[in-house]
């Protein structure tokens, strides 16, 4: 049986892509820079806002960006804390999940989560070479440094490129997918 046609109003596609602009911009920040910078992050949860006001009005606005956001931050911020995340993308999912509410930001960390294990098992196996087991036990144990050294403007130089994951990547794709496609986990 073929799947219907989910119709969209205008402010729903308007929300989509500009949704979707913002956060592949802030995956392309984290591709360039390892970092995702705080003004945009900040400016995704005040279109987030804005588009939740006009979308579901003042009193569901407020819970959806308020729980979406603090779901999204919970979900992430024992990664940051372990160090295996930077702060910049826990703070970019949680901006993002006050776009989605805190149903679909479970379900896009869920993702999120999945595709970010996905890109991991990718970036080792390109660098494992049988010989080199002790260089791969070194640049894995050194994943878990934070790569918020630099300066924004500045591209890090090959060996930060090497050594750090843009997470925020993979964070970007499941909460765009999850936002395309909300019922993607439902019957």
């Amino acid at each position: 049986m073929a799947a219907s046609p989910v119709s969209r109003s205008g402010i729903d596609l308007l929300f989509l892509v500009t949704f979707s602009v913002l956060v592949a911009v802030a995956a392309g920040m984290d591709l360039r820079y390892r970092r995702i910078p705080n003004a945009l992050v900040l400016t995704i949860l005040l279109l987030g806002g804005i588009f939740s006001l006009v979308a579901v009005g003042p009193v569901d606005a407020l819970f959806r960006v308020t729980e979406g956001a603090s779901v999204g931050l919970l979900m992430w911020f024992p990664f940051w804390a372990l160090r295996m995340l930077g702060a910049g993308d826990v703070k970019f999912f949680a901006a993002a999940a006050a776009w989605l509410g805190p149903r679909l930001a479970l379900e896009a960390a869920l993702f999120s989560a999945v595709l970010g294990g996905v890109i991991a098992l990718g970036w080792l196996f390109s660098r494992a070479r049988p010989r080199d087991a002790k260089a791969l036990a070194a640049s894995v144990s050194a994943d878990s440094a934070p790569a918020n050294s630099e300066k924004m403007g500045s591209v890090p130089d090959a060996t930060q490129r090497r050594i750090s994951l843009p997470y925020g990547v993979a964070m970007a794709a499941g909460l765009a997918v999850t936002a395309w496609f909300p019922h993607l986990f439902h019957s």
